[in-house]
């Protein structure tokens, strides 16, 4: 069997297949927190500009193929050549944007899940170093050669100097791999400390750690960028990164929005994503916490039962979650929350000898609100 000498179906394919399904959890996710908890936060804000992103990334991966990318260079001609390599630094920036964003959009979800100090410590620097390698990347990208008509031009200006091709393409590409790892591996242990039960603690754990899967590919295109190093063939070589970019790219949108679908999974289910259908009866002793920025917690001392937001699950709509599984269909906005209970209490009087008397009371009307 001869070699592959086009690319571009499958590149399409992938392309177009795992774009559907990222976009599909993003509208998935407003739909969640829009309609059903009405929580909407900093992280949903930054779901919409993953959104358009992504589609900017979409219309980029488009481009390449449109301009040949994925076939041999020998059948190009010379102004498709100069077109992909334009295309390919435009591609460069655009790909250290939707990284920033998406690694943003993880570290405000992070807010959400404790008020730990310490926690919320390494959040914020997490988005330090975040800021720091995107800056970082972007300054590569635009004085990798001097002048920089040399990128779109190469071999035009004798005196040019350029960075070395390796280490453009292999540093900005291990920076975000280790930025991923960081942002993979902040949460687990908040999440492993909490008191909750080990089968929900690595229900919880493996929601966040899909983005695992992201980072495995990222390190996967390290194969095809060492490949654009040594191979002539840019073009054959591109189309295959197509194919991986399309997949890494479109699995950190999904992981990024798989814990807020959380309440549509308990809806269709009709039961909690902790694998009880037990009600408040069930949980005495603890009481529903708020993460929500902007809404004070004071702590007291005595409160032995209370268990912050991701102990009820993976973020503070957690709490309003649990609410809205064990209201039914109906879920009223903060504030909007009735509970009534009604207790009936036997007393027993023997201290004249007389028969026993039952007294109930019933109380009504007891109201709590988010």
């Amino acid at each position: 069997m001869g070699a592959i000498q086009n690319l571009q179906p499958l590149a399409y394919a992938v392309a177009s297949v795992t774009f559907f399904f990222g976009t599909i959890t993003i509208f998935l996710r407003f739909y969640c927190r829009l309609l059903l908890l009405r929580t909407w936060g900093w992280d949903d804000w930054i779901s919409v500009l993953i959104f358009l992103v992504s589609i900017g990334q979409q219309i980029i991966l488009y481009m390449f193929l449109h301009y040949g990318c994925g076939l041999h260079i020998a059948v190009l001609d010379g102004y498709h050549g100069e077109q992909i390599i334009k295309w390919l630094f435009i591609e460069e920036v655009f790909y250290y944007c939707v990284h920033f964003v998406i690694k943003n959009a993880f570290l405000f979800f992070y807010l959400r899940l404790s008020p730990d100090k310490n926690f919320r410590l390494m959040v914020f620097l997490g988005f330090g170093t975040n800021a720091a390698i995107f800056v970082i990347n972007v300054l590569m990208a635009f004085f990798q050669c001097v002048p920089m008509d040399e990128i779109f031009h190469p071999g035009t200006h004798p005196n040019a100097f350029c960075i070395e091709k390796l280490v453009l393409l292999i540093v900005p590409s291990i920076l975000n791999i280790f930025q991923d790892l960081y942002i993979l591996l902040l949460p687990i242990r908040t999440v492993w400390g909490l008191q909750m039960s080990l089968r929900r603690k690595i229900a919880v754990l493996s929601i966040i750690g899909f983005g695992a899967s992201a980072v495995l590919v990222a390190a996967l295109r390290l194969i095809p960028l060492f490949e654009m190093n040594s191979s002539p063939d840019l073009s054959f070589v591109l189309g295959k990164m197509v194919i991986v970019a399309a997949v890494e790219v479109q699995l950190a949108i999904v992981a990024v929005n798989l814990p807020s679908l959380k309440a549509l999974w308990t809806k269709l289910t009709g039961g909690s994503s902790s694998g009880s259908g037990k009600g408040y009866s069930d949980q005495k002793g603890y009481k529903l916490s708020s993460m929500e920025p902007g809404r004070s917690k004071k702590k007291s001392k005595h409160s032995r039962g209370s268990i912050t937001a991701l102990e009820q699950g993976l973020s503070s709509t957690e709490s309003e979650e649990e609410l809205f599984r064990q209201t039914g269909t109906t879920f009223l906005a903060p504030g909007g929350i009735k509970v009534t209970k009604m207790v009936d209490v036997k007393m027993t009087d023997r201290l004249n000898g007389d028969s026993d008397i039952d007294e109930k009371q019933r109380y009504n009307g007891v109201s709590g609100s988010l």
